[in-house]
């Protein structure tokens, strides 16, 4: 394992909307919000096709189905536009990691965490997602770190026993 790890990278729109994509994803509310909206959007376009006579519900179903079907999409774009909102959008990440913790500067801020601290961690198809809670996370995109680094990075989390999420 090497001592230190350093990433600079340059960030664009497309990583901030893929890696929120990313962590909606992986949120089991939104598998199931999903399969109920389209079930309630194909009972309601049923209801207005004659299955029932109230065509108030039945629009109300589509809607809601709609919503269901629409809201990981919705809340990735209205992450990204509050993002976006920043001065300093898209941004760099400027991280140095090691054994005990990851430090560095995201969005002209400087921090420094150690490894007890985080929630968990996710490795997913764009890169690495850092849980600092639930819903705070780091990210780093495959392509800002080799994957021998990346190993490594996933070898300092085991160490310190940080949950792995995707097991979870």
């Amino acid at each position: 394992m090497s001592q230190s790890i350093k990433i600079k990278y340059d960030l664009s729109e497309k990583d901030w909307r893929t890696f929120y994509n990313t962590y909606y994803m992986s949120d089991k509310r939104f598998k199931l919000r999903f399969i109920y909206g389209t079930g309630s959007w194909v009972v309601g376009v049923a209801g207005l096709l004659g299955l029932f006579d109230n065509n108030l519900v039945a629009f109300g179903m589509i809607a809601f189905g709609l919503y269901c079907v629409f809201a990981r999409k919705y809340l990735v774009n209205k992450a990204v536009k509050k993002i976006k909102a920043k001065p300093q959008f898209p941004g760099t990440i400027d991280y140095t990691i090691d054994q005990n913790k990851i430090a560095g500067v995201e969005q002209e801020k400087e921090f420094e965490f150690n490894w007890e601290t985080f929630y968990g961690y996710r490795d997913a198809t764009p890169g690495l997602l850092l849980y600092l809670k639930e819903a705070a996370f780091f990210f780093i995109p495959n392509e800002a770190v080799s994957a021998d680094d990346k190993q490594d990075i996933i070898n300092f989390l085991r160490l310190n026993k940080v949950l792995d999420l995707a097991t979870k």
